[in-house]
Formats: C-alpha cells, sequence, structure tokens
C-alpha cells in the first residue's frame, strides 16, 4: 500500500505548524527530481508567491474540512494564470495563461485544499496504459518496471510517492480507476456532475466524470464527506452489496483469492440471479463505449487532426477516426446498449446497495506484459460504471510481489451516505 505517513493528519500539522514549510519541502524535492520524471509528472505549477499565499489562507480557515491539506489536480482542469496543455502532442492552442479556474478548484479552495501543481495526462487523458509520447510516460512510483495506467497516472504516482496525501482527475473511461489499482490506492468517482463540465477540457464529454484517490483509507472517508455532503436519512443497519461474477473474464488466481479477502468483510450475497441479468447487459458494455468515444473524441479533435494530424500518437488517431466513420447503426446500438445498462442498474438497486466489480483482471502489469487482452479486460471490467454514471468507491488490496489491484464498488446514487458506513465495514481488512 501506500507511505502510511502520507495522511491529512500528516500534512495538516506540516502546514498548520508553519505554512511556508509546506511550501519549501515541496519546492526542495522538485529540486531532486530527475528531469525526465518531472517532465511527466508536472504539467504546470504556481509561481512561489502564490503557493505561499494560498498555503497561508488555506492555514486561516481553520474550521474548513480540507484546511491545509495539499493536492494535485490533473492538467485538463483550469486553474487561473496557468495553461491547460492536457498532455497534447501539440501546444500551440494551449499556452495561453487561462483567466478563471475551474469549479471543481474554486470548491477544493473553499474547503481549505492547497493546489502544489498540475499533472501531466496522457495525450487528452485517454489511454488506459497511461502512454504520453509527447512529455514521458509517467513512471509507475514503485519503479520503472511496472505500468502507471490510465489517463490520470500521473495523479497515482504523486499519492503513491508522497507528494501529496490526494489527488484529482477525469475519470471517463477509468483514467483514475485504474492507476488508483494499479497503485494500490483508495479513490471515490462521483456521478456525473457540473465540477467535470464547468472549466475542464472534454475527454468523453457525455461521461466525463471526477475523481480522486487517497493514500489511507481515513482520508477516502473524510473526503467524500467534505466533497459529497449528504443529508441525514434513515441509518440501514449493512449495506447489502453483490459481487459480479463474469466468467467471460478470467481473473488472475492470486488477484481473485486477495480480491474475495477483502469482500468478505462485507455484507456481500451470492444468489445466482442478479449475475445473470447482469452480465446479459454487461455484454456488449465495452463496443458501446468504444463506440460512444470514439464519436465524441471526433467532434472535438475533428479540426486539430486537419492541421496536426502527424503530430497525433498513431493509437490516438486511430481511436479518433473511428468516430468519423462510425455509422447511425451502430451509434443506435451503442445508445441501446447504454440504456439497457442503466435500466439494468436501476432494477438491481431495487434490491441492492452496491455491486462490485474488479477493476483489472491482472495485477499491476510489466511494462513488457502490457497485451491487447490485458487492455481489453480493462475496458470490459469498467465501461458499465462510465456508461452508467454512477459514483463508485475504488477499495484496492495487495497482490503477490508487491503488485496491487482494486474493487470498484458501484453505488445507488440515492444512498451516496451509505459510503461511510462501507468503509467503516473494510477498514478491518486494512488494519
Amino acid at each position: 500500500m501506500a507511505k502510511i505517513t502520507n495522511s491529512f493528519a500528516e500534512w495538516r500539522r506540516i502546514t498548520r505548524g508553519a505554512p511556508d514549510r509546506l511550501v519549501s519541502l515541496f519546492l526542495n524535492r522538485l529540486e531532486t527530481l530527475p528531469a525526465e520524471t518531472r517532465r511527466a509528472l508536472l504539467a504546470a505549477i504556481p509561481d512561489t508567491d502564490t503557493l505561499l499565499q494560498n498555503s497561508q489562507a488555506a492555514s486561516e480557515l481553520k474550521d474548513a474540512p480540507l484546511s491545509g491539506i495539499p493536492y494535485m489536480l490533473q492538467d485538463l482542469f483550469d486553474i487561473q494564470e496557468l495553461p491547460t496543455r492536457c498532455g497534447a502532442p501539440f501546444q500551440e492552442p494551449f499556452e495561453t495563461p487561462l483567466e478563471d479556474s475551474s469549479l471543481l478548484y474554486h470548491k477544493l479552495t473553499s474547503l481549505g485544499a492547497i493546489l502544489l501543481a498540475k499533472t501531466v495526462p496522457s495525450e487528452f487523458g485517454i489511454d488506459p496504459r497511461g502512454r504520453n509520447l509527447s512529455f514521458g510516460s509517467c513512471p509507475h512510483a514503485d519503479g520503472l518496471r511496472y505500468i502507471c495506467g490510465g489517463g490520470a497516472g500521473a495523479c497515482a504516482h504523486a499519492v503513491s510517492a508522497g507528494w501529496v496525501p490526494i489527488a484529482f482527475g477525469l475519470d471517463s473511461s477509468a483514467g483514475m480507476r485504474i492507476p488508483a489499482a494499479f497503485h494500490g490506492l483508495f479513490g471515490f468517482r462521483m456521478g456525473n456532475n457540473v465540477y467535470a463540465r464547468e472549466g475542464v477540457f472534454p475527454i468523453v464529454p457525455s461521461l466525463d466524470s471526477v475523481a480522486w484517490i487517497t493514500a489511507q483509507i481515513e482520508d477516502l472517508q473524510s473526503s467524500i464527506a467534505a466533497i459529497c455532503p449528504t443529508p441525514p436519512t434513515q441509518q440501514i443497519e449493512s449495506p447489502r452489496g453483490y459481487l459480479l461474477n463474469d466468467p467471460s473474464i478470467q481473473l488472475d488466481p492470486n488477484l481473485k483469492i486477495n480480491m474475495m479477502e477483502l469482500t468478505r468483510y462485507l455484507d456481500v450475497h451470492d444468489t445466482p440471479r442478479p449475475n445473470k441479468a447482469l452480465c446479459k447487459a454487461f455484454k456488449e458494455s465495452s463496443e458501446a463505449f468504444a463506440t460512444i468515444e470514439s464519436r465524441e473524441l471526433y467532434s472535438i479533435h475533428q479540426y486539430w487532426i486537419e492541421e496536426y494530424r502527424t503530430r497525433y500518437p498513431e493509437h490516438l488517431l486511430r481511436r479518433i477516426e473511428a468516430g468519423q466513420i462510425c455509422n447511425a447503426e451502430k451509434a443506435d446500438k451503442a445508445a441501446l446498449t447504454q440504456q439497457r445498462v442503466r435500466e439494468t442498474m436501476v432494477n438491481f438497486f431495487q434490491e441492492y446497495d452496491y455491486l462490485i466489480i474488479p477493476i483489472s483482471a491482472s495485477p499491476t502489469p510489466d511494462r513488457a506484459d502490457w497485451s491487447g487482452q490485458i487492455s481489453n479486460d480493462l475496458i470490459r471490467l469498467n465501461a458499465p460504471t462510465s456508461l452508467s454514471f454512477l459514483p463508485a468507491l475504488i477499495l484496492p488490496f495487495p497482490c503477490d510481489e508487491g503488485r496491487h489491484s482494486a474493487v470498484q464498488l458501484l453505488i445507488n446514487p440515492r444512498k451516496v451516505q451509505l459510503c461511510s458506513k462501507i468503509i467503516d465495514q473494510v477498514k478491518g481488512f486494512y488494519a
């Protein structure tokens, strides 16, 4: 798991003791960071005076729920006086500093959090492998041999390596879920809302969702309470969950054993009837997601690829141009699949409070072992969450040889308050 000292409590102690110490620690560590890693990890950093002012202002918000907590933000979110470069393979349209910040930044500032830097996404936040051929692929925090993963892999690196205790990014196509799983981090994906639209460069506009990751489970719990406050409701003794078992996806045996050990702490039911309905509804979800993604990517990038075609990575260009040749019949089929997924989840939530789906079929992969099968499994496992707009908890578990994976718990959107109860139930697993 991530470093145990990388907690809200530790960072808050540093910030409240001397706000300028936080800035000094950050800048001093930056000086030791290899230039290649810095280029792949950090997209933009506020100037020193701004960092000091923001740290001092946050320290004065003593009663704010995230007072004194430093964070990093994926470079798809606007920050005043900084450019939003999107990890793009061409920079001409993205170099102008912006006049306002994203709604998410304003929200976090009001809660007392302190932005230290923006992290580099894979080009436009799209690649599940986490590649960025323009700035360099962000290395996994545990070493170069491992895949960092996801469009927001640099966010996971920042938290796992102890730069900050929390980081935020977009999770349209599991851009945060995948690297959280590969690093063994906790997280929460919000339902579709304005934080993913106001002041954000879109990935897949109709499916974009904000997510964040933390190093500690207690910090996940308190951050959900701070960012997604819910009114008091009738208490449920034990939230009812269900674990999806898709026979078409072969899980690594060690991963499955450790996943089952985690779910043993939850009230998980195993009647076979829901599994059949879920697998049937999800069967074509990866194809539907790919269709929706490619159509929306093309709508965003169609003019840029005319001017900058030779500078787009080939793998990204193929995904964009698939949207250009997608016919109406295929688009309609994708829309029907998405509707079926949503309707199935509505029916599911009449009986259960959350659905458990693995995020990956194999533990943190080596770079040399990446394959089309790994990529396909990741899309298959994560597309239902994206298509359904549902909030989701990310709960990691260790695997052999220091590798990691995680499950996603798709939460009834009317019962987000149950997240705290669920987290309480699994704390014994992480003790």
